[in-house]
């Protein structure tokens, strides 16, 4: 149950987000939603318009929408561990566990960018909290590239300069 939790956008551009969640619990979290990504800033829905409650999301976008590049963590040892995961319909996928202390993945040390590999993705990433005891604490920031086909980059303001349609090739 928790006590206090605050998800905090950073940074929600066309391309990238940064997003910083704290927790203060006194027991486990059970796959929590902190990231859907329907919600964040220029998502297209399935007609290539700007996504609103009820609209119909774009084929692949649950599995496509955006790629995990970093993470930085602080966990308190009363937590035990964190796993942050993809949510899917069937099964969910771990796409980091982070221990007691400080982590960063930070991309000097050339760590893959990590896509959704959960059986029947939703596209929402959870976080579920492992061996926690009262008044446990963590913060963990995490950064996010969008895929260009499920967030407006500007195409639609100056489709002549992005070369889409009608002024380019509709498959590219």
């Amino acid at each position: 149950m928790a006590i206090s939790n605050t998800i905090q956008i950073l940074v929600d551009t066309n391309k990238r987000t940064v997003i910083k969640r704290v927790g203060i619990i006194d027991s486990d979290e059970n796959e929590t939603v902190i990231i859907d990504p329907k919600s964040l800033n220029y998502a297209l829905n399935a007609n290539g318009t700007y996504y609103q409650t009820g609209n119909t999301v774009a084929n692949g976008f649950a599995n496509s929408a955006f790629t995990v590049s970093r993470v930085i963590a602080s966990v308190d040892a009363e937590v035990g561990h964190l796993q942050l995961k993809w949510q899917g319909t069937t099964s969910s996928a771990t796409i980091f566990a982070l221990g007691v202390g400080t982590t960063d993945t930070n991309p000097s040390y050339q760590l893959p960018v990590i896509g959704n590999n959960a059986v029947g993705p939703t596209g929402n990433v959870t976080i579920k909290s492992v061996g926690t005891t009262p008044n446990a604490a963590y913060t963990v920031i995490i950064e996010l590239h969008k895929d260009g086909r499920y967030y407006s980059a500007g195409q639609f303001q100056d489709p002549a300069a992005f070369n889409y349609p009608p002024y380019g090739n509709a498959n590219q």
